[in-house]
C-alpha cells in the first residue's frame, strides 16, 4: 500500500500542475484572416493552409475566421463598407489579431474608420505597393511586402524568348493598375537602355477598344514576335491571356492556371507561414512595432501546359524555377524506375544478410560452447566482479562482442523495475539475452543503443550518452532521462566487451525544466562575470534576444550594445561593485537587441565571496527586460499630453467662438440702438450705420455657416451633387459675385486659358465655396495690389485652380499649420480659423489635393488640383 501511494503521488502532482496551467491559459485565440479576393482564387487555399500551419508550428491555439473582400467586384467605398461589416462581426467574436493579404484588403481595413483597426494587432502579407505614410499612423500594423520584380520578369522573358523583341502590356485603369504600370515603366526604361532593339506597346483594357487588344495579342502577325506582361491581375485578365498567342508574364501568382506562362511572386504557403510566425510572437506578448516591415522573397513559377504550348524545354528555365501542373509520370518517372530498382536491390541485400546472420549465429554458438568451459573455471572471479558492480549506485550493463547481455547490476534492475531478485544462485538473470531486447536508449525518437555499441566495439573508443537521451524498459515501456558513458572493456590489451553506465537524472531534469519555464515566462535571464578572465556568460535565451554571437561576451562587445547616453552611468556602477566593498547593485540600461533596436533592461548583480571579503570569487546576476514597463510609462505620458491638448483646444474653441460671435453682435446691437433716434443723424450717417449692420450680419452668417459646415464634415453628411459644368462660366460667376467685395486699392483679376472650353464633372456649389473662401481670405490680408484667380490646364485629366494675392504673406512656420482647424496666423483677423480646413475637406471629397506657397511681404498662392471626371455615385 505504501509503495502504491509513493508511485501515485508524482502522477497526481503532474496532473494537478497541468490542470492549473491549462485553466489559466487562454484556450484559443480568435484570428480574423481577410483575403482581398475570393475563395476561388488559385492560392487562396494555400494561404489558409500556410497560416494554419504557421500557428500550429508555433504551438499557438487559434480559431481562424476567413473573410473574402472580393475587391475586383467592388469600388473603394463598397470595399470600406464591407470591411466595416467584417470588423463588426470580428468585434462580436472578440478577435485578438487580424491578418490581411494583398493591397486591397489592407488599405480598405486601414481606411474603413472602424475602431477595431486601432485596437488589435494587424499583420499583412503580399502588399505590393506599401503606403508607408498611412501605415506609420498605425503602430499596431506590421507585416511583409512583395515588391513587384518587373526587372526580373523582363530578363526571364528575354532569356526564354530571345527572338521576341516586342513587349505588350495589359493594365487596368484603377489605383493599383496605375501604380503597377508606373513601376513597370521605370524598370522598362532601365531594360531598354541595355536592349535598345526592344519595343513596348501599352494597352489599357479599361479604356482601349477590346477589338484592338484582341487583334494585337491573337490575330496580328506580330503576336508570334511578342511577349505579354500583365503588371496587375485584374478581373478581365484571364479572358485575355487564355486566348493570347503570346506568352504572358506577371508578378501576380493568381494568374497561374489562367493562361500565364510565368509568374514572379512569393510562395503563398511560405508567405502565410511567415505571417503566422510574426502573429504568433505578437499573441505571445510581443508588440507589432518590434517587427519591422520586411520584403518577402519571390520565386519563379512556370505553367507546364504553357511550356508545352510554346514548345519550351524545361532545361531552358532559370535555375531554381518551380514547375506546376506537370504530369505525374513526366515529373516522377525517373524516381519510379529507381524505386523498383531499389526494391530489387533490397531483396538481394536481405537474402545476403540472412545468409550472413545464419553463419554468424553458427559461429556464435561454437564460441559460446568454448566460452562456457572457460567460465566454469572463473566462477569465483565472476562472483567478486558481480559483488563489486552490485555495490555501485549507478546502473551498469556489460555486453559481450555479440551485443548480448553479460551482466546487469542491482541499481540498473531497480531503475528499469525488472522483476528478478538478485541472489547467490542467480546473480546474472538476463545473461545471454540480446541487449536491445531488454532496454532501449532513445534520442530524438530513435533507439541508438545498438548504433553506439557497434561504434565502441568497432572503433574501441569511449562515448558519452547524448544529452536528452532516455533509457526505456522495452517490456513495460517505462523510461527516464539519463546521463552516462559507453566504454570498451579490455583484458591483456584486447577488447573483450562493452560496458554501459548510466545515472537517472529525472529529478535534475524536472528541476531544470521548471527553472527554464520560470525563466522563459518571466523573461529573466541569469548571467555571471568571470573576474579573472573578464568575460561575461549569459543564458541562451538572452543571447538570442540581444543578438550576441555566443553565450560568452567580452566587456567591449557589451559596450557596443549599450546606448551611448547610458554607458558612463552603467560603467561607473559596474566597476564600483567590482572594485569596492559593495555587495549588490542594480542597473537600468538600454541595450541594442537582435532587431537592432534599443530595449530597456534591468541588471541585478551580486558579488560572491572568495577566500576572504577582500578577494571576491565571482559576480553573478540576473537580467530582466523592462521594456514593456517603459513603453507603458511613455504611453501614459503621451495619453496625458493628448488629454491636456484636447482640453486646451476645447477651451480655445469656446473662447474663440465667444469672441467671434460677440464682436459682430455688439456692432449690430450698438448701431441698431442708434437707429432708434434716426432723426438725430444725417442720411449719410444712417447709411453708414446700415452698411455696418449688414457687414456684421454677413460676418456672423459666415461664422455660423462655417460651424454648420464643420458639423456636417464631422458627421459625414455634407451633400455633393456631381454634374458636368463649364469652367469659364463658373469662374465668371465667381468673378461677378466677388469683384464688388474687394477692399479699396485691390483689383480682382480672372485668369483662364485663352479660348478655353474646359468642362469637368464636379459639384459647382462646393467648388465655388472653396474658391470664394480663398478669395475672401486673400481680401483680408491684401491692402493693395491684386488678387488673381482662375485655373490651368497643365495636366491631362486634371484641372488646377489657383488664387494668388499680393498681400502680407505667411511665415514658413504658420504655413505648415494653415489647414489646421481653428488656426489663425493673425489672431486679430476676423474669422474662426475654419475656412481653410473645411475647404481642404471639400477638395478631398472632390478627389483632389490642396496646397499653398507663400513668402512674407510678397503674397500667397493657393492651388486646388481636382480630376476632370469623378464617379457620380461617390458621396
Amino acid at each position: 500500500m505504501k509503495q502504491f501511494f509513493v508511485r501515485i503521488l508524482p502522477i497526481l502532482f503532474i496532473f494537478l500542475t497541468y490542470s492549473l496551467s491549462a485553466s489559466s491559459a487562454k484556450s484559443k485565440f480568435e484570428v480574423l484572416f481577410i483575403q482581398s479576393y475570393t475563395e476561388r482564387d488559385t492560392w487562396s487555399p494555400e494561404l489558409i493552409d500556410g497560416l494554419a500551419q504557421g500557428f500550429e508550428d508555433n504551438s499557438i491555439p487559434v480559431n481562424i475566421t476567413t473573410e473574402y473582400l472580393n475587391s475586383r467586384f467592388w469600388n473603394w467605398h463598397g470595399e470600406e463598407e464591407l470591411m466595416r461589416r467584417f470588423c463588426r462581426k470580428a468585434s462580436e467574436r472578440g478577435v485578438d489579431l487580424i491578418v490581411v493579404s494583398n493591397d486591397e484588403a489592407l488599405y480598405s481595413l486601414l481606411t474603413c474608420a472602424d475602431s477595431l483597426v486601432t485596437k488589435v494587432p494587424i499583420v499583412f502579407l503580399g502588399v505590393e505597393f506599401p503606403n508607408h505614410e498611412l501605415m506609420e499612423k498605425f503602430p499596431n500594423v506590421t507585416g511583409m511586402t512583395s515588391k513587384p520584380a518587373y526587372d526580373v520578369l523582363l530578363e526571364v522573358a528575354q532569356t526564354i524568348f530571345p527572338n521576341r523583341k516586342k513587349v505588350v502590356t495589359l493594365a487596368e485603369d484603377n489605383v493599383l493598375g496605375r501604380k503597377a504600370t508606373k513601376l513597370l515603366n521605370t524598370d522598362w526604361e532601365a531594360f531598354v537602355a541595355k536592349n535598345p532593339d526592344y519595343e513596348i506597346k501599352n494597352f489599357d483594357i479599361t479604356n482601349d477598344p477590346m477589338t484592338d487588344i484582341l487583334f494585337d495579342i491573337q490575330l496580328s502577325q506580330t503576336a508570334h514576335q511578342s511577349v505579354i506582361i500583365a503588371p496587375y491581375w485584374g478581373l478581365y485578365m484571364p479572358s485575355l491571356t487564355k486566348v493570347a498567342k503570346s506568352p504572358t508574364f506577371t508578378v501576380c501568382a493568381t494568374g497561374l492556371y489562367s493562361g500565364v506562362f510565368c509568374t514572379v511572386a512569393p510562395n503563398a504557403f511560405e508567405d502565410a507561414h511567415r505571417a503566422a510566425d510574426i502573429a504568433s510572437k505578437i499573441l505571445q506578448g510581443a508588440t507589432p512595432a518590434s517587427f519591422p516591415i520586411t520584403e518577402s522573397p519571390y520565386e519563379l513559377v512556370f505553367d507546364y501546359s504553357q511550356l508545352t504550348f510554346f514548345n519550351i524545354p524545361k532545361e531552358r528555365l532559370p535555375k531554381g524555377s518551380i514547375l506546376v501542373d506537370e504530369p505525374y509520370m513526366e515529373k516522377y518517372g525517373t524516381i519510379i524506375i529507381l524505386f523498383y530498382a531499389l526494391i530489387i536491390g533490397l531483396l538481394i541485400v536481405l537474402i545476403i544478410r540472412l545468409f550472413t546472420v545464419y553463419r554468424r549465429e553458427s559461429r556464435r554458438r561454437m564460441h559460446a560452447q568454448t566460452k562456457l568451459l572457460i567460465q566454469n573455471r572463473m566462477v569465483s572471479q565472476r562472483d567478486e566482479f558481480d559483488n563489486v558492480f552490485h555495490s555501485i549506485r549507478n546502473g551498469v550493463v556489460t555486453y559481450d562482442s555479440d551485443y548480448r547481455v553479460h551482466f546487469i547490476n542491482k541499481a540498473m534492475l531497480q531503475m528499469l523495475e525488472l522483476s528478478v531478485e538478485v541472489n547467490t544462485t542467480n546473480s546474472r538473470p538476463y545473461e545471454g539475452q540480446l541487449g536491445t531486447d531488454i532496454l532501449a536508449l532513445v534520442s530524438n525518437g530513435e533507439d541508438i543503443l545498438l548504433q553506439l555499441l557497434k561504434r565502441v566495439n568497432n572503433e574501441g573508443v569511449s562515448l558519452e550518452i547524448p544529452e536528452g537521451a532516455f533509457l526505456q524498459n522495452k517490456k513495460t515501456g517505462k523510461y527516464f532521462p539519463v546521463l552516462g558513458d559507453i566504454v570498451p572493456i579490455r583484458s591483456h590489451g584486447k577488447q573483450t566487451g562493452i560496458a554501459l553506465t548510466v545515472r537517472d537524472i529525472s529529478k535534475e531534469a524536472l528541476q531544470k525544466q521548471f527553472f527554464n519555464l520560470a525563466i522563459e515566462e518571466s523573461s529573466i535571464y541569469p548571467w555571471q562575470f568571470d573576474l579573472k578572465e573578464r568575460v561575461l556568460s549569459f543564458a541562451s535565451g538572452y543571447v538570442e534576444r540581444v543578438g550576441l554571437n555566443s553565450s560568452t561576451a567580452t566587456l567591449e562587445e557589451i559596450r557596443q550594445k549599450i546606448h551611448p547616453e547610458d554607458y558612463e552611468a552603467t560603467a561607473a556602477t559596474f566597476w564600483a561593485l567590482v572594485e569596492t566593498n559593495l555587495t549588490t547593485a542594480r542597473i537600468t540600461v538600454r541595450l541594442r537587441n537582435a532587431t537592432h533596436k534599443y530595449e530597456w533592461w534591468e541588471f541585478r548583480m551580486s558579488m560572491l565571496e572568495g577566500l576572504n571579503e577582500e578577494t571576491p570569487y565571482n559576480m553573478v546576476g540576473v537580467a530582466q527586460s523592462v521594456q514593456r514597463f517603459k513603453t507603458t510609462e511613455e504611453e501614459l505620458v503621451l495619453a496625458r499630453d493628448k488629454a491636456l491638448e484636447a482640453d486646451r483646444l476645447k477651451s480655445a474653441f469656446l473662447a474663440n467662438m465667444s469672441h467671434e460671435i460677440r464682436t459682430p453682435l455688439n456692432a449690430i446691437v450698438g448701431f441698431s440702438d442708434l437707429l432708434k433716434d434716426i432723426h438725430m443723424f444725417s442720411e449719410e450717417d444712417v447709411a453708414q450705420f446700415i452698411a455696418t449692420i449688414n457687414k456684421n450680419c454677413e460676418l456672423l452668417l459666415a461664422l455660423i455657416n462655417d460651424i454648420l459646415d464643420l458639423s456636417r464634415v464631422e458627421a459625414g453628411t455634407m451633400d455633393f451633387q456631381f454634374k458636368q459644368y463649364s469652367m469659364p462660366v463658373v469662374m465668371q460667376e465667381v468673378y461677378d459675385s466677388q469683384r464688388l467685395n474687394m477692399p479699396p486699392g485691390v483689383q480682382l483679376v480672372l485668369q483662364i486659358p485663352e479660348n478655353s472650353e474646359k468642362r469637368i464633372v464636379t459639384d459647382q456649389v462646393r467648388l465655388k465655396q472653396v474658391i470664394n473662401n480663398l478669395i475672401n481670405n486673400a481680401a483680408k490680408f491684401t491692402t493693395e495690389g491684386s488678387i488673381t484667380f482662375g485655373y490651368l490646364e497643365d495636366e491631362p485629366g486634371f484641372t488646377t485652380f489657383f488664387v494668388e494675392d499680393t498681400g502680407m504673406g505667411i511665415s514658413k512656420e504658420n504655413l505648415e499649420r494653415i489647414f489646421d482647424r481653428f488656426f489663425k496666423a493673425d489672431s486679430f483677423s476676423q474669422g474662426a480659423g475654419l475656412g481653410l480646413s473645411i475647404s481642404q475637406t471639400i477638395v478631398a471629397r472632390l478627389r483632389g489635393k490642396m496646397g499653398a506657397t507663400s513668402e512674407l511681404g510678397k503674397g500667397t498662392r493657393f492651388t486646388v488640383r481636382i480630376p476632370d471626371q469623378i464617379d457620380h455615385t461617390s458621396r
